[in-house]
């Protein structure tokens, strides 16, 4: 019935655009270098808040076949992320995408969580993971309150140590996903608008990813209810790697996808761009087999310097970090304006 229920939500939602609007488009002052890229970025700002204007307020991964969206250049990490909310009634570009292992980084959160891998009483590692639970749930109600908090697509923790240890995966993941859930529940309390979008980590067929979907979904009836686990939508991150066969798959019951490049990344050097941006064509070829309209992205280094590739072959838009940013925007920006131009004089030739 689970499965039954997911493929139906897929179809109801397989019409609905891929929503912009310019809220995550503020390069206008990064643009003072060329008289192309500021052409690109007022072309960018138009289109954007005409968007905007149209007060169609829907976030969904999705788009039409056949329809070209925007190539959306978000953010990837906690380090890049806004301070402050933009105006009511206004909403980011795309989520911001955080891993959930980067919560478990931080000072007081790595001490514990060393502390929890390393005991070997289940007692005692209970009562840890107890303390890890209230340090996630500090920092998700942190991300509610910041501008990302209006909408992040967040990946469950997965680390190598954790990969051999299923169970300790599983009970870290369960405490990720119930804090979360809470921070949204007391957010929506208060009278916010917060959206959190779950990642499922690398799985390697459509079984693991669907096992994976079925425990988001698990935890988010018993802390949330039925409704918000039936509108959150869950994705999945994958290695460069996966099978492409398994990648189709997937994306039958994914509502979005992420390539993660930054999945046993060595370097940010172009050959590694070049290799990443032909997985992303097998990849993507793959899965648009089996689901034209699926929203595909990129993450890390390689994606962002592989842009000009991924943007050739129809990717749906790279999660870069706040380093690479600013020139991925300019970059995107530029091929956006010239793909329109060549347009308009193809179209004009046809005149002729």
């Amino acid at each position: 019935m689970k499965g039954e229920r997911q493929q139906d939500y897929n179809q109801n939602n397989e019409e609905r655009p891929f929503k912009y609007n310019a809220g995550d488009r503020t390069i206008g002052m990064e643009m003072s270098q060329s008289a192309s890229v500021a052409s690109a970025a007022a072309e960018f700002l138009t289109d954007g808040e005409r968007r905007k204007s149209s007060g169609n307020m829907s976030r969904t991964y999705l788009r039409r076949p056949g329809e070209r969206s925007a190539f959306l250049v978000l953010r990837d990490g906690l380090g890049d992320r806004s301070v402050h909310r933009e105006e009511p009634g206004t909403y980011p570009a795309g989520p911001c995408l955080i891993r959930g292992e980067e919560w478990l980084l931080e000072p007081e959160l790595a001490a514990l969580y060393s502390g929890w891998l390393s005991c070997a009483d289940e007692g005692q590692a209970e009562r840890i993971l107890q303390r890890i639970y209230y340090r996630l749930r500090a920092a998700a109600g942190a991300l509610m309150e910041s501008a990302d908090g209006v909408w992040a697509a967040v990946a469950l923790p997965y680390t190598p140590e954790l990969a051999e240890r299923p169970a300790r995966l599983a009970a870290l993941q369960d405490a990720q996903l119930e804090a979360l859930f809470a921070a949204v529940a007391e957010s929506q309390r208060l009278g916010g608008d917060s959206r959190i979008d779950l990642l499922a980590p690398y799985p390697a067929s459509a079984a693991e990813f669907a096992a994976q979907r079925e425990f988001i979904e698990g935890v988010a009836e018993q802390t949330l209810g039925h409704a918000y686990a039936a509108a959150c939508r869950i994705g999945a991150l994958l290695l460069p790697d996966v099978g492409r066969a398994a990648a189709g798959e997937i994306a039958r019951i994914a509502d979005f996808l992420v390539l993660d490049g930054a999945a046993g990344e060595a370097a940010p050097e172009e050959s590694a761009a070049e290799g990443f941006a032909k997985a992303a064509a097998e990849v993507l070829a793959a899965v648009r087999r089996v689901k034209p309209a699926a929203a595909v992205l990129a993450a890390g280094a390689p994606a962002a310097y592989a842009l000009a590739d991924l943007y050739q072959i129809g990717m749906s838009g790279i999660f870069c970090s706040a380093a690479q940013r600013t020139e991925a925007l300019l970059r995107a920006a530029c091929l956006t304006w010239i793909a329109r131009q060549d347009n308009i004089d193809a179209a004009a030739g046809g005149w002729q």
